[in-house]
């Protein structure tokens, strides 16, 4: 009789972890992009997306909710279900510096949402209209201290992670820049190819094109250390300008709510979707490279850069409408 009931008991608990996985791996998994289709953070989560349905067993499809700097996607996942069925591609921007930047902002990032990991690194250059004399960092900073007046040099908007870039940089090469904010780094490249500004921070997913065809030159890279997508040209810093670092990122979280087990399947199913070699070369290619990490970690990084930007914000007195 005891080993009936030990027998009858184990297969009941594998029925039921058997059931557990398949009504996981027969369900839709929504990945909320707050962003246009088409744009770097959606050709990278579609990318992701491809990879992470078959992981789980299960099927991602990439829902794009624009509005509102980010919230309407971020409403979409806060209140869903916490059985990961409900996931938000983010980027660091809208976790990091919009609760600075945005006074009514309706959202906490680390109260509303639940982080499971970051995805990819994204590199960012610093471009500039081919036709300034200045090949390098410190030709750039001599024509512009030489310029009669400040060099214009646009951003993807106010307080944006780009328009950031160029505060240190400004304070990093002591010149006198002129800010000017656009509604999208779209329309920024365009004036810098144009010639109406003289340059532009831009991640490497929107950059690369317009690098390998010549039609901008690119002067320097964000950061510590040089990016594999783009290894030939040199960081800022290593050309002897320090300070203008910092990583524009793409990461996954879930609802406020979402449980331990479900972070852990889809925290591990991206973890080894990552690892397909096809999968991080062609996502090298487009500048971005994946650089996963735990939940604790992400949560951290967070909270560490929330505190970086805030400063600067406050610093500089930046202000949005």
């Amino acid at each position: 009789m005891r080993k009936f009931v030990h027998t009858f008991g184990f297969v009941t608990a594998t029925a039921l972890s058997l059931c557990a996985t398949s009504a996981w791996a027969q369900q839709q998994i929504r990945l909320v992009v707050p962003f246009a289709a088409g744009g770097p953070a959606d050709m990278v989560a579609r990318k992701v997306a491809e990879r992470l349905g078959p992981a789980l067993g299960g099927n991602v499809i990439v829902d794009n909710r624009l509005g509102a700097n980010g919230t309407v996607g971020v409403q979409a996942v806060s209140s869903a279900p916490g059985d990961g069925s409900v996931l938000l591609f983010a980027t660091s921007g809208m976790l990091t510096i919009s609760p600075a930047l945005y006074k009514q902002l309706s959202y906490d990032p680390l109260k509303d949402l639940t982080p499971v990991a970051r995805v990819v690194a994204n590199g960012t250059a610093f471009l500039i209209n081919t036709k300034i004399p200045a090949n390098d960092m410190k030709s750039f900073v001599s024509y512009a201290q030489k310029s009669p007046t400040p060099v214009a040099i646009g951003s993807a908007g106010t307080g944006n992670i780009t328009h950031l870039y160029m505060e240190l940089l400004k304070d990093s090469s002591r010149t006198n820049l002129l800010h000017v904010p656009y509604k999208g780094v779209a329309p920024a490249l365009s004036d810098v190819m144009g010639g109406q500004i003289a340059g532009v921070f831009v991640d490497l997913p929107a950059a690369l094109p317009l690098m390998k065809s010549g039609k901008v030159k690119a002067l320097g890279m964000v950061g510590d250390e040089r990016h594999p997508s783009a290894a030939d040209i040199p960081t800022i810093a290593e050309q002897g300008f320090k300070g203008v670092d910092g990583v524009s990122w793409f990461g996954i979280l879930g609802p406020s709510k979402m449980s331990p087990d479900a972070v852990a399947k889809v925290h591990d199913a991206l973890a080894k979707a990552l690892a397909q070699p096809d999968l991080a070369s062609s996502l090298k290619d487009i500048g971005s490279v994946p650089s996963v990490n735990t939940p604790a970690e992400m949560r951290a990084q967070i909270a560490s850069e929330q505190q970086r930007w805030a400063k600067l914000i406050k610093d500089k007195n930046i202000q949005v409408d």
